[in-house]
């Protein structure tokens, strides 16, 4: 049970009624607890958009899932393993997050989870930063490290207020295909 209530959408203001949309957000927890707030609600996801722009969609969930997966948060990593497969994240990418093992990524997708990691844990160091930058622009270095700090104090604040699941039980760090389906192709 959360320890903040999850609002229904007649509970939140008529203004905000469209972050609620299919098109938008649909109906997740985090935001339902957000919408206590719904101007930080609102501007918290105009960054993150802001962000997601900058690093495009895919690089964006695999440095999720890599943050979820070193803080060991575990709602985070069971929404973005529904969200990651929209985006051409693959379930086998997904398990080796999963299991600690960057190997079968591309060079510029290897060295980013690595930065992402060491973002998360504060050991960046100049080899690390260096190559990054042999891939990545300035302005996206800027926005990469934005997100990971975003997601590890996402991770923080999700554990603060103890919320549930989506979809049923914990997908786990190494999902299958047919407990992936089964979890989210019918919600």
């Amino acid at each position: 049970m959360s320890r903040l209530p999850l609002l229904e959408l007649d509970e939140i203001p008529e203004e905000y009624h469209y972050l609620f949309t299919d098109d938008y957000l649909g109906d997740r927890h985090i935001f339902r607890a957000w919408a206590h707030n719904p101007e930080i609600l609102e501007a918290t996801l105009k960054y993150l958009n802001t962000l997601y722009e900058q690093i495009g969609q895919r690089r964006k969930e695999l440095v999720i899932l890599t943050v979820a997966r070193a803080r060991g948060a575990r709602y985070e990593w069971h929404q973005h393993v529904d969200i990651a497969r929209g985006k051409g994240v693959t379930i086998e990418e997904m398990r080796a997050i999963g299991g600690d093992d960057l190997s079968p990524f591309t060079d510029a997708e290897f060295v980013l989870l690595q930065y992402a990691r060491a973002v998360e844990s504060g050991t960046v160091t100049d080899p690390i930063h260096d190559a990054l930058a042999r891939h990545y622009s300035s302005a996206e270095i800027v926005a990469i490290g934005l997100l990971v700090d975003f997601y590890v104090g996402l991770c923080n604040y999700i554990a603060s207020v103890d919320l549930p699941f989506e979809g049923g039980e914990f997908v786990g760090w190494h999902p299958d295909p047919d407990t992936v389906a089964e979890l989210f192709d019918d919600a």
